[in-house]
């Protein structure tokens, strides 16, 4: 009986450690109380959704919005290699980087029927716990976003 109990214990103080970030990206962002974020496409600066979504997060993890410049291709890279943390653009469903990085649910849609362009984020993949952070942080702000 002891044992049983024991073990729940152990049980439940691991779940607080799911979901993880192998490379550590909500740990730091905490620490740091930081976070990066870049647009892929700086037309969507003026979205609406663009603000209330970095400031959602910014509520949820205590940690403030560094904004950096660039924008495209390079950004990816950059959030594959982990020099960034955050990437907001509009992307169609077949980016070639849909494998290379998780995009977020999308905030709004524009574009034409046959080619739709998702207003989104994109995180590094494989950041478990940060990417599930920006996408309740999404649903919370757009009802695009929880409708996925």
């Amino acid at each position: 009986m002891k044992l049983g109990v024991v073990s729940a214990f152990l049980l439940l103080g691991a779940c607080d450690a799911l979901p993880r970030d192998p490379a550590g990206t909500s740990e730091r962002i905490a620490q740091e109380r930081s976070f990066t974020v870049a647009l892929a496409d700086p037309t969507v600066r003026s979205a609406p959704e663009v603000g209330k979504l970095v400031h959602e997060i910014e509520r949820r993890t205590g940690a403030h919005a560094q904004w950096l410049p660039g924008s495209g291709e390079t950004l990816f890279q950059q959030l594959d290699d982990g020099a960034l943390d955050l990437a907001i653009g509009r992307f169609t469903a077949d980016s070639p980087w849909a494998m290379d990085v998780a995009f977020g649910p999308s905030l709004s849609t524009g574009g034409t029927t046959d080619a739709p362009l998702k207003l989104q984020a994109a995180m590094r993949n494989g950041e478990n716990r940060w990417i599930m952070t920006v996408e309740r942080a999404s649903r919370a702000i757009s009802p695009e976003a929880a409708k996925e």
